[in-house]
């Protein structure tokens, strides 16, 4: 009864001109078709008198229109394509009601000549157009770099944990991985990333360890301009929305700051981020890959981690093995290695001697796979022959201290020694007969000079 009342006090004149609008041609019908209302926009469009329409049926008008089907039906068409006399308009239907019952039709033109219509499209194509790019460019800044091809390896842990993976990238829930420092976090994620549905939008790496607290929300959330002081004049985009519709990693992500890990709790529950200094929250899609090399279980008991938020990042968890546990898998790495690093070094070594092999089989690496990786790029540095051998290798992984336990057994360790002596005899006849000059004696036993300068600080 209100709604009746407040209609009624609008005057007349201001129905008459919302009806007679140029704007959207208006034709209302009634439920048996008939022309109740005709706008004056129409007539030229229509060829027809507003006076000459009212009272007639819908199709003696417009032969070719739909208006009557609408009201028979009751379901609306909005923003059809039609053809008026020749001419391309766009217009949508609406069913008009009173309760569950259709009382009529209205038909609305919302562009009454082609150059509007054009002018619109034109419009339309320049924003696909900018939104494209806008899309190219953050794909470009932030790729997946790496595939399921690039993790090395044959032994039976890293299949299992490559097939799981997998798996994992046909889902859209988070995926929690889990490995010591160096086993391959971030590879695999942009493994899982490459392999899924997300593969050709944007792959957001956030290291939660590396920014600073007091930066974390902005960059995480983003913000409006004006939100603090020295904040850009345009606001600035968070990473989540530059994730849209592809995937953020968030690397170390037990370091996330507690008061923040609410906050990323209702992220991925609504899927919405509120930029600092923002009256409303944007809706965002993207998919959460999350990665600690640390005990979350542990972390939470102690207060660190929440327990809501570990549980919803724990859909889906991936171990990855430790290199100590698959040391099978080291002579393919290290060919891996040598392949990838003489690229940077203009190196050709391809070998390493057996010895080295049995040291490395030996050794723990608690750097696991990235260690293996630095130790060999040392080795291509400092090595002037075709071969690898022990004196190439850091001395670290000679003493095997990480186990508390002897290296090698007492012949060999004699046998060593032994080498070493000679080496270190041979070292300083050479300096004599140069005269101390290190690039002549590096000529003298033909080796690089580089690596008479490691002999000389390991042996002298």
């Amino acid at each position: 009864m209100d709604e009746v009342s407040s209609s009624r006090s609008i005057p007349s004149e201001l129905l008459q001109a919302v009806l007679d609008n140029p704007y959207e041609g208006m034709v209302i019908i009634d439920d048996k078709g008939i022309i109740q209302h005709f706008s004056k926009a129409n007539e030229d469009l229509y060829g027809i008198s507003a006076a000459e329409a009212l009272g007639r049926h819908i199709l003696e008008v417009v032969p070719n229109g739909r208006l009557h089907i609408v009201a028979r039906t009751g379901k609306a068409e909005i923003g059809e394509p039609f053809n008026v006399r020749g001419k391309q308009i766009i217009i949508s239907r609406y069913p008009l009601r009173q309760g569950q019952r259709v009382i009529g039709a209205v038909a609305k033109a919302l562009f009454h000549n082609q150059k509007a219509l054009s002018t619109l499209r034109g419009k339309i194509r320049a924003l696909e157009s900018t939104v494209k790019k806008y899309q190219e460019g953050i794909r470009e800044l932030y790729p997946s770099r790496y595939t399921f091809d690039d993790i090395v390896g044959k032994g039976p842990l890293t299949k299992r944990v490559k097939e799981v993976a997998r798996q994992l990238a046909g889902a859209d829930s988070p995926v929690l991985i889990i490995g010591e420092s160096g086993t391959g976090k971030e590879l695999y994620a942009h493994a899982i990333h490459h392999s899924s549905s997300r593969r050709n939008h944007p792959f957001v790496r956030v290291n939660c360890a590396s920014i600073p607290s007091e930066l974390f929300e902005a960059e995480l959330f983003g913000y409006d301009p004006g939100a603090f002081t020295g904040a850009s004049r345009s606001g600035k985009p968070g990473k989540f929305e530059l994730a849209e519709k592809g995937t953020i990693f968030l690397d170390e992500i037990g370091e996330l700051p507690l008061g923040l890990q609410a906050k990323l709790l209702r992220v991925l529950q609504e899927k919405e981020v509120e930029r600092l200094g923002a009256r409303k929250p944007i809706i965002v899609d993207f998919r959460v890959i999350a990665a600690t090399n640390g005990d979350l279980d542990h972390r939470v008991s102690q207060g660190y981690f929440r327990a809501d938020l570990f549980y919803r990042l724990n859909v889906n968890s991936l171990r990855l093995p430790a290199l100590r546990d698959m040391k099978e898998e080291i002579p393919m790495l290290v060919q891996h290695f040598l392949y990838k690093l003489q690229k940077d070094t203009a190196s050709f070594i391809s070998e390493l001697d057996n010895e080295v092999l049995g040291v490395f089989s030996e050794y723990e690496w608690p750097g696991n796979i990235r260690e293996l990786e630095n130790v060999v790029e040392r080795a291509l540095n400092i090595c002037s022959g075709r071969r690898i051998t022990v004196e190439h290798i850091p001395d670290n992984l000679l003493k095997r201290e990480s186990t508390g336990k002897e290296a090698i057994s007492a012949p060999n360790a004699t046998l060593r020694l032994m080498t070493r002596e000679a080496e270190k005899e041979q070292t300083i006849e050479a300096l004599k007969l140069a005269n101390g000059n290190k690039s002549q004696a590096a000529r003298l036993l033909n080796i690089h000079r580089t690596t008479l300068y490691y002999r000389l600080k390991k042996l002298l």
